[in-house]
């Protein structure tokens, strides 16, 4: 039976103790950027991080670990049709947020001349909700994206392309490039969800393996 789940940078170790009083210590490997560690049931547990660039040495689960504990600051964008969220992480909490709801009119099934000046009207709209959010990445994000790790993007990939296309997030958009991460979904555009993405995307991956009893 195979399961996944994502733990917590700071609840690994207590996670790890846990699974070693129940599966046995047995042998730790590493295999390009994950590590596995074997029970001595036949369980094991392979542990990866979303945090691109981990290099694993002679003890990769050490190795792992203090990757995963290292505190990475973070420049957090999350925009939807309905809104959008833009934030600071600081290692631990976020810092600073902005967020806003946007009016987008939903997609029609009218046709002809009505459905050409909807179709216009709703890119207009859209066009003017994603130059809000390129606004507050500008005074958010833009003045510190030299100092941060890395930018955590989610939601519409159509959006987040709108916004760091913008002139005036050029910093924030070389800072996505430079370190790219993974997409993850989105709940919402609260200050919250942005706090759910940091702990998400700096989280250890567990895949674990246990016998059929």
């Amino acid at each position: 039976m195979s399961r996944t789940m994502s733990v917590p940078s700071g609840r690994i170790e207590k996670w790890l103790d846990t699974y070693w009083t129940r599966h046995g210590k047995g042998a730790v490997t590493a295999s390009g950027d994950s590590v596995t560690v074997d029970g001595t049931d036949g369980a094991s547990a392979s542990m990866r991080l979303l945090w691109p660039g981990v290099e694993l040495g002679e003890d990769p689960l050490a190795d792992l670990m203090a990757a995963a504990g290292s505190p990475r600051r973070l420049g957090l964008l999350a925009v939807r049709a309905d809104g959008h969220a833009v934030g600071l992480w600081d290692g631990t909490s976020v810092t600073e947020s902005k967020h806003r709801g946007h009016y987008v009119q939903s997609r029609t099934a009218a046709g002809g001349w009505s459905q050409q000046r909807f179709a216009r009207r709703r890119e207009n709209q859209a066009k003017a909700a994603y130059e809000k959010a390129a606004g507050d990445v500008a005074a958010l994000i833009e003045p510190v994206a030299a100092t941060l790790d890395g930018l955590v993007a989610a939601g519409n990939p159509g959006a987040i392309k709108a916004v760091l296309g913008d002139s005036h997030c050029r910093r924030t958009a070389a800072l996505a490039a430079a370190v790219p991460l993974p997409h993850l979904e989105l709940r919402d555009t609260s200050r919250e969800a942005l706090t759910d993405l940091a702990v998400r995307l700096l989280s250890v991956v567990i895949t674990i393996d246990e016998p059929s009893h």
